[in-house]
């Protein structure tokens, strides 16, 4: 489908595979580590199976993006899943592993996301812009590596 979006995005982080595992499955991190990309998220408690939260984002394109996302797979540390809709609809996951097998050494994060662009500006632009689109989520998936490391360290160190 024209509006559709896949990215799989993967890298190492020196830090426990519990701790990157609290930073991604808790959208109330966001904002703490993933800047300037997320400006806020609201959500209805700590994170668990079908638990909801609504994310207010944006990347380096002068436009905003709203969703609303329901955890559908929670597996600590391994996994965590969620079902999105709003300005975005699909399926985003999540998938730790300890690198080289060993927690000590650090995790290897996995993203899966896929979703369709529903924002009407969106839609409209995907098929002029998409390389644009995705060159956005590159940039904001630069902001994710760079915090997420040295918030998960932290919370290690803690």
């Amino acid at each position: 489908m024209a509006r559709e979006y896949l990215f799989v995005d993967e890298w190492d982080v020196e830090a426990s595979p519990e701790a990157v595992f609290h930073a991604l499955a808790d959208a109330r991190t966001y904002p703490d580590w993933w800047r300037p990309v997320y400006i806020d998220t609201q959500t209805d408690g700590p994170p668990q199976l079908g638990r909801t939260s609504q994310q207010h984002f944006k990347g380096r394109l002068p436009y905003h993006l709203h969703t609303r996302s329901t955890i559908t797979r929670y597996e600590p540390p391994a996994a965590v899943g969620a079902d999105v809709d709003g300005d975005l609809r699909g399926r985003g996951l999540w998938t730790l592993t300890p690198r080289d097998g060993n927690t000590h050494e650090g995790t290897h994060v996995r993203f899966d996301w896929r979703v369709y662009a529903d924002k009407p500006l969106l839609r409209l632009l995907t098929p002029l812009l998409r390389p644009l689109f995705r060159w956005n989520h590159t940039w904001a998936i630069a902001r994710a590596k760079a915090g997420l490391e040295s918030y998960a360290r932290a919370r290690d160190e803690g």
